[in-house]
């Protein structure tokens, strides 16, 4: 039988290089600062090797100087110079309690606090003056996680002298969640006046209604009237009797003795009344009494006879309070948290082409509509955009023509009159205001799809031609981030009529005059934009498969990405979309 001869190997294969001895490496023994810890805690446990004495209500506790000194500043500024009390063998804590100080020794030789509700003040005593910053960060994580109902004015009160800036935060924000529950309990009756009247100032305080917060104060005025009632000002200073509707401020305050028996409160209660009066001027006589108490915003889709929101934070969907009449693609934008919504059509029927001149205006602090004077013309397809207090509805269509138009609605006037109007008639276009001017893009002209782009002066009153779009497109969103004009989505149309989707992303900056295609695509148009926290949120409208969507999408013009959000209820479409504050129960 033939042999087999074994594969000689390489011997580079077999030979592994020998690693360079060290010569120099520092090593750490995981355990060894616990072992230390717990050596020199057995050490004080026994008295061993101690060599100074803490006191604190006649109670005595052995330590040794040099643990005392690395965790406590006090004790190193104590025992570290060349003070007469750095030679003595024994200190009298004054201010500190033998339970206090205890806990806080214990720590010292430990690295663990032992907290719990009943020594907490005594061990904050401690830790403040004995200025212990490792424990103090400990008693602070400590109150965030045992708040309660209960408790959670007495942790006020301590964060507040003991200056817990992160406590004192979480306090605060619960507090201001559970107010009306609080109310209930004792805890409500030991808010000072000061404390009481900093939380009424807050927009995120929650609460069912203004008149609510306004039965509460009393109550809390009651409790202690003959000592209370002279901060009374202050705390109604901080309500928003101007949220109370005004059956309830000429029924139930005004017939409040306490309003009528000082100046302020007295003059604070007309004006709430006084803006009732003329409800067309409220949007001039905003302060920070008018304001919706939310300190969120919310998307705002106005479509047919629905008024719907979705509440970012919370991802919560709502139906507002409907229209006094169905708006069908109207025009809507926002002034101080007022929604202004105008033109559109008169029905759904797309075989009925009939414009409306009817404007109306909501009012999230009261969930109310109000019918303003119509426009001079009937406009539908157009843009309309809030600047300096004032509505401007530019071009569009009627059922007959196309429209050059511009006209423009004074919040203080009460009334539009006619400006500037366009060189040419244009429709299904897009407008946005930058930098204090509007610009309008794009839409259909006689002769088609164009690439029109134009900024108007209001100081002026003129129009200026602006370098044209890179792509022509109608039905399409325009938003300004940061000084840049941003145009998504829209559509032209085939030989046939049918839309083409526009599906590129086109940015603009006003300071070069120049337009760059960004690298991320939208393929939707007829649908409702808004920009919140410098993100333009793309809401419903018609996809690339002709089919009317209820997705909410983010562009983030920082990133050029375009992301999904979320899904809304029901499918939408339309560019009637804004953002306001609405109240937290919403």
């Amino acid at each position: 039988m033939a042999s087999i001869s074994p594969r000689k190997r390489s011997s580079n294969a077999l030979h592994t290089p020998e690693p360079e001895p060290t010569t120099s490496l520092l090593l750490d023994s995981p355990n060894y600062s616990g072992r230390i810890l717990a050596g020199l805690n057995e050490l004080r446990q026994t008295s061993m090797l101690c060599d100074y004495t803490l006191a604190a209500e006649d109670i005595s506790f052995n330590v040794h100087r040099c643990v005392m000194v690395a965790c406590s500043d006090y004790f190193h500024a104590l025992l570290t110079t060349d003070m007469r009390e750095s030679r003595d063998n024994r200190v009298e804590l004054k201010g500190v309690s033998s339970v206090g100080l205890k806990v806080v020794v214990e720590f010292a030789y430990t690295g663990s606090l032992n907290l719990n509700l009943d020594n907490l003040e005594d061990v904050l005593a401690a830790v403040s003056h004995l200025q212990v910053s490792e424990a103090m960060d400990l008693c602070c994580t400590f109150m965030k996680k045992a708040l309660t109902i209960d408790n959670c004015v007495d942790m006020l009160h301590m964060s507040e002298v003991y200056y817990l800036a992160d406590s004192l935060d979480a306090t605060r924000k619960f507090v201001l969640q559970h107010f009306e529950q609080l109310a209930e309990t004792e805890q409500y009756q030991r808010l000072t006046s000061s404390q009481l009247a900093s939380l009424l100032a807050e927009n995120c305080l929650k609460v069912t209604s203004e008149y609510r917060l306004f039965e509460l104060v009393l109550q809390w005025i009651d409790h202690k009237k003959e000592e209370r009632q002279e901060g009374l000002p202050s705390l109604v200073s901080n309500l928003r009797l101007p949220l109370l509707s005004g059956e309830e401020l000429v029924d139930k305050v005004s017939k409040v003795d306490l309003m009528h028996s000082q100046r302020e409160c007295s003059k604070l209660l007309m004006q709430a009344k006084d803006y009732h009066i003329v409800v067309s001027k409220q949007p001039l006589l905003q302060t920070d009494r008018t304001q919706v108490r939310s300190d969120k915003s919310s998307l705002v889709m106005c479509h047919a006879e629905n008024l719907e929101s979705y509440h970012f934070e919370a991802e919560r969907h709502a139906f507002l309070k409907d229209a006094m009449v169905p708006l069908y693609s109207p025009c809507v934008c926002v002034v101080d948290n007022f929604m202004y919504a105008c033109g559109g059509k008169y029905d759904s029927n797309e075989n009925n082409e009939i414009a409306t001149a009817r404007c109306f205006r909501y009012d999230p602090r009261f969930d109310t509509w109000f019918e303003l004077p119509s426009m001079n013309e009937a406009r539908k397809d157009f843009v309309m955009v809030a600047l300096n207090k004032c509505l401007y509805a530019i071009a569009g269509q009627d059922e007959n023509m196309v429209m050059c138009t511009m006209e423009c609605f004074s919040i203080e006037k009460n009334d539009w009159e006619l400006c500037q109007s366009l060189s040419h008639a244009v429709y299904t276009h897009a407008g946005t205001v930058c930098e204090s001017k509007i610009y309008i893009t794009g839409g259909q002209k006689f002769d088609g799809h164009c690439r029109m782009v134009k900024s108007y002066n209001s100081e002026l009153d003129s129009w200026k031609e602006e370098p044209s779009l890179i792509n022509s497109r109608s039905n399409h969103n325009m938003a300004a981030v940061n000084g840049c004009l941003y145009v998504l989505g829209g559509n032209t149309e085939d030989p046939y009529g049918f839309p083409v989707p526009v599906t590129s992303i086109e940015k603009f900056n006003p300071v070069t005059g120049v337009w760059t295609v960004l690298k991320s695509v939208l393929n939707i148009r007829e649908a409702g934009t808004c920009v919140l926290n410098s993100t333009v949120y793309i809401v419903g409208g018609i996809n690339g498969q002709h089919y009317y969507s209820n997705l909410i999408q983010s562009f983030n013009p920082e990133d050029d990405k375009v992301e999904f959000v979320t899904k809304f209820p029901t499918r939408i479409y339309g560019r009637a979309c804004c953002v306001l504050t609405l109240a937290h129960f919403v």
